[in-house]
């Protein structure tokens, strides 16, 4: 069997996340999984500096993983300017204070969130990510993965 050789057209175009969380080993923890599955992540600590990220990079950012909770608002918040100004982005809230039915008082539909609760394992971060990339409604009926 001749050897395959791979092109640039055949190599999958990488995927990028904006990561938002305040704290920082964790936002260290969760860029190096998601690095090391091969995602490009582009990382901020407060909504002042997601909300900037994203709407000078909207069309390259897939999703966003946002902490609910965040320094100068919150995350539910960014998730909805965010849909606002790319409908197509994908968005995964994380928390461990508060669960994301938080966002239904936001205005934000159901449909457009997906949520993983903390602490949370490195391989289940990745298999809700990979989830979320290949869904079009939220994971619902989980206790870690429970939804407005």
């Amino acid at each position: 069997m001749p050897a395959r050789h791979f092109t640039k057209t055949m190599t999958p175009r990488k995927k990028t996340i904006l990561l938002v969380d305040d704290e920082v080993n964790e936002r260290k923890r969760m860029r190096n999984v998601l690095e090391g599955a091969g995602y490009q992540v582009i990382e901020s600590g407060d909504f002042a500096g997601a909300s900037a990220t994203f709407q000078r990079r909207r069309d390259e950012i897939c999703m966003l993983l946002i902490d609910v909770s965040l320094p100068g608002n919150n995350g539910c918040e960014l998730a909805k300017m965010s849909l606002s100004l790319n409908p197509g982005v994908k968005v995964l809230l994380i928390s461990g204070l508060t669960g994301a039915e938080v966002c239904r008082f936001y205005g934000i539909p159901a449909t457009d969130l997906h949520f993983l609760e903390k602490p949370f394992r490195g391989v289940d971060l990745l298999a809700r990510v990979k989830y979320v990339f290949e869904s079009s409604e939220p994971l619902a009926g989980s206790a870690s993965g429970a939804l407005l």
